[in-house]
């Protein structure tokens, strides 16, 4: 029992939660992507053959639509069972996936576009760490370029949050348990198939339009427009379940 309470303590969430089960948990939202992304698209200018990164790729859904464009893809995340997952569905696609901490992106102006969709931010405990990520994102693209930041509405989530959830998935029961506390949405979500249980932890740091724009700003990443849905509606601070930015580096 000691030890795995020091695994707890010692191994940050997100290396615990996205691996092999994770993709049990979302494998619905596979054919999900162009619908998430066509609206999104449709206010950059881009042509074929552009150079799009997209951040925390996860199993890549988002990295083969882009890719069925002509997109030049590179797909990024940390988790190894993810990016495996991304490859093995990758057929007769030219994408190039690699394995890095979002906290050390090893572009420098390379990128057309930036994607990061889904919630993959806001994961660190410390602001600095955060930004840091924007950071590497702004030197990851030219001049010019666009970085698209699908992000949770923390207005909506704390009117909206749906403390307890239960659903099956195949042969999977699946439990969730939801919380807003000192600035966190907490999930803790129970996997039980037959007499086996896993248990795993989300913990998204919530920011609001004000800092999030400061936080873009700071970076050279100047705020185009912001979405409150994938369908293109426009952001309503109280209404919208989604905070979509899109926004161009440099004025």
């Amino acid at each position: 029992m000691v030890s795995n309470q020091l695994k707890l303590e010692t191994t940050p969430w997100y290396e615990e939660h996205f691996q092999t089960d994770y993709i049990k948990i979302y494998q619905h939202r596979h054919s999900e992507a162009e619908n998430e992304l066509r609206k999104l698209l449709e206010l950059i200018p881009w042509e074929k053959g552009q150079s799009v990164l997209d951040l925390c790729c996860g199993y890549g859904r988002h990295s083969r639509y882009l890719a069925e464009l002509g997109w030049r893809v590179t797909g990024v995340d940390l988790s190894a069972p993810l990016l495996q997952e991304a490859i093995r569905l990758t057929v007769n696609l030219p994408i190039q996936y690699m394995r890095c901490d979002m906290r050390n992106i090893p572009f420098q102006k390379e990128m057309d576009l930036v994607l990061n969709m889904f919630t993959s931010f806001g994961y660190f405990p410390q602001d600095a760490e955060n930004e840091k990520v924007i950071e590497g994102i702004s030197q990851s693209l030219k001049e010019g370029g666009y970085f698209i930041m699908d992000y949770l509405n923390p207005k909506f989530v704390e009117e909206n949050l749906i403390p307890y959830s239960r659903e099956e998935i195949g042969p999977i029961e699946l439990i969730q348990y939801r919380k807003v506390e000192n600035g966190h949405v907490h999930k803790n979500i129970f996997m039980i198939s037959g007499s086996e249980e896993k248990q795993y932890e989300e913990i998204i740091k919530l920011y609001d339009l004000d800092k999030m724009m400061k936080m873009l700003t700071s970076k050279g990443l100047y705020v185009q427009k912001i979405l409150g849905h994938y369908d293109g509606s426009e952001y309503h601070f109280q209404k919208s379940p989604r905070m979509i930015f899109i926004c161009k580096k440099g004025q």
